[in-house]
């Protein structure tokens, strides 16, 4: 690979494009944009100054075609000289007649003569200028996002957190995009050297990704398939349905369970003992759904992970019914996959999970919990898990235990904080 990287750049300079180069060179084009951009878009070649790609001359626009040219601004007054209507001078040029009307409105300020070169002059003055970026320039409104940024709040909740606290200034009202391209392009620096990295995913810029090729894994004998779990269920208009999955660790050594309820998208995470690990899934899987109401441990969808091979006793103990996704089908499992994404935030791929404490699985469950939702018209997860465990208790009355959706000890925030993040 070291001797290929130089013959790599000498391709690209030459015009091949990477897939192109990688194939001649007899390597995966994964590796060439690793050299090109480098991991997460840090440390390669487009970030050091040195794109091998060559520049492309592109010939100097007349202006878009949304606004007038100056040889149509010709055509205008040439056309009115004679007396010709709006609606036939808009006819000829292929143009709204309100579009003629404006033109003449905006650029004949003296309402005499229309003189088409003092237009193009006027238009071409109030055309856009670069300006900075307003999260560059309103220091109150960028504290505010790094701070929801902070407390891993997506791009979208952010703008949606605006709106309610800036309500009667709408120009603090930002688009997600805007806080995505001030990340990327680097127009702030919310972040101090050090710090969390802000964005789910880890990565200061954009660049293109593959899909890799999931293998199949062992399916498990005496297992209910996805494909006969009742109808209603999809609709997610009941709840006690839930959906798990394992986040794995350093060396698939140790691992975090994640359960998802799927109408209220509550996440319950608690890390998986060491020691024989299907027998430790099954008795912690009892501990954790055994203190809900019946009413609120229906079913429960797992992916095929050999993890689950006693799941019969967990259907025995609980009457908990589980249903097995189909091969290399995540999809079927969306609201899991999403809230192991969400934690991959406090718990990075590569880390060792064993090191990790109860107490700050809990934390971070308990702060995704708490973020708004817009699947949840902007509440939070606690909030609706609450109201269905309230009515659940009034039909079920089962012993009193501890709220999983209960907020978080606002007291340990900071110090749980630096350690996730340190």
């Amino acid at each position: 690979m070291v001797e290929k990287k130089p013959l790599y750049v000498q391709l690209m300079k030459k015009g091949h494009s990477n897939s192109a180069a990688c194939r001649i060179l007899g390597i995966h084009k994964n590796t060439g944009q690793r050299w090109l951009h480098g991991r997460n878009g840090v440390e390669g070649l487009v970030q050091q100054g040195l794109d091998p790609r060559p520049r492309k001359a592109v010939p100097m626009a007349s202006g878009s075609s949304r606004y007038l040219s100056e040889d149509e601004r010709i055509y205008i007054a040439d056309r009115l000289l004679v007396r010709a209507s709006l609606q036939s001078i808009a006819r000829d040029l292929g143009r709204s007649p309100s579009t003629i009307s404006r033109e003449l409105a905006r650029n004949r300020p003296d309402s005499r003569r229309y003189h088409p070169f003092r237009a193009q002059k006027m238009a071409q003055t109030r055309k856009p200028r670069p300006r900075l970026a307003k999260l560059a320039i309103d220091n109150e409104l960028r504290h505010y996002v790094v701070g929801c940024l902070s407390k891993r709040w997506s791009p979208q909740q952010v703008c949606r957190a605006l709106k309610q606290r800036f309500p009667e200034q709408k120009h603090r009202h930002l688009a997600h995009e805007t806080i995505y391209r001030a990340l990327y392009h680097l127009s702030i620096r919310p972040v101090p050297t050090g710090s969390a990295r802000l964005l789910r995913s880890g990565k200061f810029s954009r660049r293109p990704r593959s899909r890799t090729k999931v293998k199949p894994r062992q399916y498990i004998t005496d297992a209910l398939k996805i494909g006969d779990r009742p109808a209603h269920i999809a609709t997610r208009e009941e709840a006690g349905h839930w959906e798990g999955d394992l986040i794995m660790g350093k060396g698939n050594k140790s691992a975090i369970v994640t359960l998802v309820e799927r109408s209220s998208r509550l996440l319950v995470a608690f890390a998986l003992r060491p020691g024989n690990r299907s027998d430790n899934m099954r008795d912690q899987l009892i501990e954790a759904l055994g203190v809900m109401p019946v009413t609120l441990r229906r079913t429960l969808t797992w992916d095929r992970g050999s993890e689950m091979a006693k799941h019969a006793e967990v259907t025995a103990a609980l009457g908990t019914l589980v249903y097995f996704c189909d091969p290399a089908s995540p999809w079927q499992r969306a609201s899991n996959e999403n809230a192991n994404g969400l934690l991959r935030q406090y718990f990075r791929k590569g880390d060792d999970l064993s090191t990790v404490e109860p107490a700050d699985v809990l934390f971070a469950a308990q702060e995704i919990n708490s973020r708004p939702r817009a699947v949840l018209d902007w509440s939070s997860a606690s909030a609706k898990f609450a109201a269905y465990h309230a009515a659940a208790a009034k039909l079920d009355d089962p012993p009193r235990v501890q709220n999983v959706a209960e907020p978080a000890d606002t007291s340990t925030l900071p110090a749980r904080r630096a350690v996730l993040e340190g």
